[in-house]
């Protein structure tokens, strides 16, 4: 399974400025194909390929991690020329998110996937975004999540397999395979 950790950013606590982030990504047009509803996240850890067997161990491991619940704020919407993404950025994101990333991303059990930037919070909304002026970008209206869990998610390794749960556009949806309180 190709797996990564995230902040799902669908607690009930979440509804209304998950509910607004959606009603804005469904405003964005041009260049560049929408992320699934569903499908939006933040990324703390990507994992890669893992075997079905070390999926008990990577459980027990990010439930050992006692870190506390926090808060995040919405900046702004920007388009990275790499890797091709627009996406929402954070005013300020506190010390415990980045701690929380690198704890995921140093799990002894199955280390992350090398990357050659620092951990960057962000939600992507548009893949396949090469010039800011390709898309019509309005204005953010700031959004504030609670996050107090974080999830274990597969994502499909093979775009043809018929057993990935898809979207109304047959889009692969990710699947949350566990969550996980924080303090």
């Amino acid at each position: 399974m190709r797996l990564f950790f995230a902040l799902g950013l669908d607690e009930k606590t979440n509804q209304a400025a998950r509910e607004q982030l959606v009603r804005y990504h469904h405003h964005l047009c041009g260049e560049g194909r929408a992320v699934p509803d569903q499908n939006l996240h933040l990324t703390l850890a990507f994992l890669g390929e893992v075997p079905d067997t070390k999926l008990p161990a990577l459980q027990a491991a990010a439930s050992n991690l006692a870190l506390p619940a926090f808060s995040l704020t919405t900046s702004a919407v920007e388009v990275w020329e790499q890797p091709k993404i627009a996406c929402v950025t954070f005013n300020q994101p506190p010390p415990v998110l980045f701690d929380l990333a690198h704890h995921l991303q140093t799990l002894p059990v199955w280390h992350a996937k090398a990357d050659s930037h620092a951990f960057t919070p962000h939600i992507t909304l548009r893949r396949g975004v090469k010039h800011q002026q390709a898309l019509h970008l309005p204005p953010l209206p700031t959004q504030t999540f609670a996050c107090q869990r974080f999830g274990l998610y597969a994502s499909p390794s093979s775009a043809s397999d018929e057993s990935i749960p898809r979207d109304n556009e047959g889009r692969a949806l990710y699947q949350c395979l566990h969550q996980f309180s924080l303090c």
